[in-house]
């Protein structure tokens, strides 16, 4: 808690002096004072940059104490109830087994055989989704699969921002409605005629498989102090995090996920006549400002406000690091920032009142590109996880080193089309 508090202080401290520093910068700009207007600039970079890093510290803080609150109440709850079920027994011998296939060096048949065994025994008492022999790669224990799930949200917002779901198919399909209900008045005595009912769109996403190939000395894994579990379950995620990022974003769905921005957000507005292609949300278009460093303030208002109020309530910005420092320095006409840094425990930085999520993913600044969005993005946007994790050893293509094949079938698409809006700079 402590070291909570104190990056929430040094957040504080850090945006005042953002602030008294652009202030001056403007100040000198607006004098024309240019010597004065670069030097206080570069430390407005540096000072911009204290800010950004002390803000994604305390995010990650928060995550982090959010994961280790849900594992004491599970101890709790484990606790309250002595002795393991079989199925706890099943899924500890699976762990312990799997480690012990992992760290042997060789392909060693009589582990491969029990570990086979036993997640057929656990296939059948629906434990695990998914497991096949040697050939195949094996399940990886729900334990590890969990921390790099749990890793996959430190290192990338995209699964926490869009709608995850566990498909037994890869012919899974959406239905999201486009609305079209009518209705009428009428007298005591008038004719009712049928009214027109909400028409449902159907979507179905594309897959692929997303895979990491990473790889460990023969000797780090002789050493018993070496946590390979951990080692993997990092390995794996970071890997993960990024190739899902770029996917969910610009994938062409070509074995892998259809983007967002694949099919290019269009001017016309929602349940317009002819209306857009459900692949492709809306955008505002905005000039940049002279020499096109920055965003205007008001095109954010605009971008808004495009968005359904049904669809604000959820609402988060996104956009990556060099779009945020383009908008930290936007003022309102009160000369308020437009942008606040979460002081408190538990609060989100927050733009024009909702909160603000970095995806380095985002396209930057520039020329008909798409650098900032807004939406619900649970309504926008959905993956599915086709089966579980699975892993495959190769101790022979790189002598003295273990390779682990690990990979997940999963497959993304856009959902409702009018649940995001995005920026179009010209």
């Amino acid at each position: 808690m402590a070291t909570l508090q104190e990056t929430i202080d040094q957040i504080g401290t850090a945006f005042e002096e953002f602030k008294k520093t652009n202030d001056a910068r403007l100040e000198a700009v607006k004098t024309g004072n240019e010597s004065k207007a670069t030097e206080l600039g570069t430390k407005l970079d540096k000072v911009e940059k204290d800010v950004s890093q002390f803000s994604e510290l305390k995010k990650k803080i928060e995550l982090e104490q959010q994961v280790q609150k849900d594992r004491i109440e599970e101890l709790e709850a484990k606790a309250s109830s002595p002795g393991k079920t079989m199925q706890q027994k099943r899924r500890d011998e699976h762990k312990d087994l799997f480690i012990d296939w992992v760290r042997n060096k060789g392909e060693n048949p009589v582990l491969s055989a029990q570990l086979t065994d036993l997640q057929k025994k656990m296939i059948e008492q629906k434990d695990i989704t998914i497991g096949t022999g040697a050939a195949g790669g094996f399940a990886m224990p729900e334990e590890i699969s969990r921390e790099i799930g749990r890793l996959e949200l430190l290192f990338s917002p995209v699964r926490r921002l869009v709608k995850v779901v566990t498909a037994g198919t890869s012919d899974y399909k959406e239905l999201v409605s486009k609305r079209g209900t009518t209705s009428g008045w009428v007298g005591e005595t008038g004719t009712r005629t049928a009214t027109l009912t909400s028409q449902l769109r159907e979507r179905a996403m594309t897959h692929g498989e997303l895979y990491a190939y990473p790889q460990a000395s023969e000797w780090s894994l002789d050493d018993i102090f070496f946590n390979v579990d951990a080692w993997l379950a990092e390995e794996v995620a970071e890997k993960f995090a990024v190739e899902e990022g770029i996917a969910v974003i610009s994938g062409n769905g070509t074995s892998k996920p259809t983007g967002m921005i694949n099919t290019a957000p269009v001017v016309t507005a929602d349940f317009a006549s002819p209306e857009r292609s459900a692949n492709a949300y809306q955008a505002v278009t905005s000039d940049l400002t002279p020499g096109g460093v920055a965003i205007l303030a008001d095109t954010l208002i605009d971008l808004l406000y495009t968005l359904n109020s049904a669809y604000r309530a959820r609402a988060v910005w996104v956009f990556n690091s060099l779009t945020a420092a383009a908008i930290r320095k936007l003022k309102d006409t009160t000369n308020q920032y437009l942008w606040q840094p979460g002081l408190q425990l538990g609060q989100p930085e927050r733009l024009l009142g909702f909160p603000v999520e970095t995806w380095e993913n985002m396209p930057n600044i520039g020329a008909n590109l798409f650098p900032v969005a807004i939406g619900d993005w649970r309504r926008a946007y959905y993956l599915a996880d086709r089966v579980g994790l699975r892993i495959t050893r190769d101790n022979v293509t790189n002598v003295g080193f273990v390779r682990f094949y690990v990979r997940r079938r999963e497959g993304g698409h856009v959902l409702d089309n009018h649940a995001a809006k995005f920026l179009q700079t010209l």
